[in-house]
């Protein structure tokens, strides 16, 4: 055998060897995101670079997995975690493996997350927004916005919340051009997602105008849906879900055709949306911005726009009605804080796309500043305590929400005197407890009775201020028939807190 030959040999069967010993190439994560979390089940979304299985374990210790689901033969998968323990923290790990090639896989490392708190449980939420790159042919997202998912992934939260605009997409992308800003995006709120779930509200930069952006909205991310008459069609543009003792409301100001506003079936839907609220906190998201902003030709802050003021002012009425604590916008690159009939508004769009000058302030508003930011809250059962932090991590603005909470109990039922016996007036005496903040302009509303029992007491009743954890009687008098031995009494009691909020137990008086 000559020297050529043996070389060639060689070659050949180092070439083999190396066939032999490489090792099979993992498969990659592209996102890992926990969503529509409940009490009991949530969704975790595994997507990977190839069509691959699944394996999720998961359990209630670390290292310790209870139950397993899988999902095979796809890119992007949707697992249903259910079974889970209420208010309680769900560790997992994720197993994915290339479908073609079973001896390419990789197991992520373990992770956690917390299901819905109870009522009553302290749990703290950030806010953020306005993240999208710079034009429509990026689909890396700005750095800073890395900071500011870095900074939110270390505030030990529950949940997030973003206010639209998070990625730039364009009428004409395609579906592999829409896909591509969407990985993008995953990317950078993979550390955060994995553990906390993230909320969307549309932004303007979504596109959902066109079906290829709309569906791709639709498909990479998982976010709860609506129940009203658009749950078809626009199922998770707008919705609601609850956590402790907030009710969270996601609304759309991007539907096409009622850009800019929120009408029709989205309409109707919050008002028995806020209706059916039995939570003490209620925190409305959505993108464009009620009560300040440089876009002068969105209909909420065009005063020429008749439909669009009317409908700015039928939205400011039922927030105030339903005693809305807090709404968190977008649109506006900057933060904003803003305070109108007693309802908070807050524009956290300094999430990474370029900065707006801060502007002028006005009636009504508290704080402003062109920067880079997010809102985190923290909640309890009494208070909401806001905090707008940049993204050097200095805090520009915190304040506490701590309405009034208002019970009111029957104390004793009686005839005060001979005279009313005999002329059936019924003294019922009630206590009114306040559980929050101080109450002022405290008054019976508005009185109703059952079986011909009319109210003597005439409205309203006018009780004064009300410190937090103070009670105060009240005692009502019923004109009770002959024959009449029960009825059922309603009473409607309404109050301010200082900042000139309108509260109501059990709800708004009618009208």
């Amino acid at each position: 055998m000559n020297a050529q030959k043996t070389l060639w040999l060689f070659t050949v069967a180092f070439i083999l060897l190396l066939a032999v010993a490489a090792p099979a190439l993992a498969v990659q994560s592209k996102n890992v995101a926990v969503s529509k979390v409940t009490s009991t089940a949530a969704v975790l979304v595994v997507k990977a670079d190839v069509t691959a299985d699944v394996e999720v374990d998961y359990g209630t210790a670390p290292g310790v997995y209870s139950y397993t689901r899988t999902s095979n033969g796809l890119i992007r998968h949707e697992i249903v975690l259910d079974s889970l323990t209420p208010a309680a923290t769900i560790y997992y790990r994720v197993i994915i493996t290339d479908s073609a090639n079973p001896a390419a896989s990789i197991t992520l490392p373990e992770k956690s997350f917390h299901t819905a708190r109870a009522a009553g449980q302290p749990f703290s939420f950030a806010a953020a927004g306005d993240n999208r790159p710079p034009t429509n042919s990026d689909v890396t997202q700005p750095a800073v916005w890395n900071t500011i998912v870095a900074q939110m992934s270390s505030e030990n939260l529950d949940l997030s919340l973003n206010v639209g605009d998070i990625i730039y997409g364009w009428g004409s992308d395609t579906p592999v051009q829409n896909e591509a800003k969407y990985d993008g995006l995953f990317a950078s709120t993979a550390p955060l997602t994995a553990t906390v779930p993230l909320y969307v509200a549309v932004g303007n930069h979504e596109w959902i105008s066109t079906a290829v952006n709309k569906t791709g909205y639709e498909r990479e991310l998982a976010l709860p849906v609506n129940n009203g008459a658009d749950a078809a069609t626009n199922g998770e543009e707008y919705y609601s879900f609850d956590s402790g003792d907030t009710h969270f409301i996601a609304l759309c100001t991007e539907i096409p055709g009622q850009e800019g506003t929120v009408v029709g079936n989205q309409k109707a839907w919050l008002q028995q949306d806020l209706a059916a609220n039995t939570k003490r906190w209620i925190v409305v998201f959505f993108h464009r911005p009620m009560f300040a902003g440089t876009h002068t030709s969105d209909p909420w802050t065009d005063v020429t726009n008749v439909a669009g003021q009317q409908n700015k002012a039928d939205m400011q009425a039922l927030f105030t009605q339903y005693h809305v604590n807090l709404v968190l916008e977008g649109h506006e690159h900057l933060y904003h804080h803003h305070v109108e009939g007693g309802v908070n508004y807050i524009i956290t769009g300094g999430g990474g796309a370029p900065l707006y000058p801060a502007p002028a302030l006005g009636a009504g508003d508290i704080f402003t500043a062109s920067t880079f930011e997010h809102v985190k809250v923290d909640e309890t059962s009494t208070s909401l305590n806001v905090t707008a932090i940049d993204s050097t991590g200095v805090t520009i603005e915190s304040f506490t929400l701590t309405g009034p909470n208002l019970h009111l109990a029957q104390n004793r039922i009686y005839w005060s005197s001979y005279a009313d016996y005999v002329n059936h007036d019924l003294s019922v005496e009630y206590s009114i407890a306040n559980s929050g903040g101080d109450a002022t302009n405290l008054r019976v509303a508005y009185l109703s009775a059952s079986n011909g029992v009319l109210p003597l007491t005439f409205t309203p009743v006018v009780l004064g201020g009300l410190a937090g954890g103070a009670s105060t009687p009240v005692t009502i008098h019923y004109l009770v028939p002959t024959g009449v031995a029960a009825f059922r009494a309603t009473t409607y009691v309404t109050c301010n807190d200082p900042s000139g909020g309108t509260y109501s137990y059990p709800g708004p008086p009618p009208l």
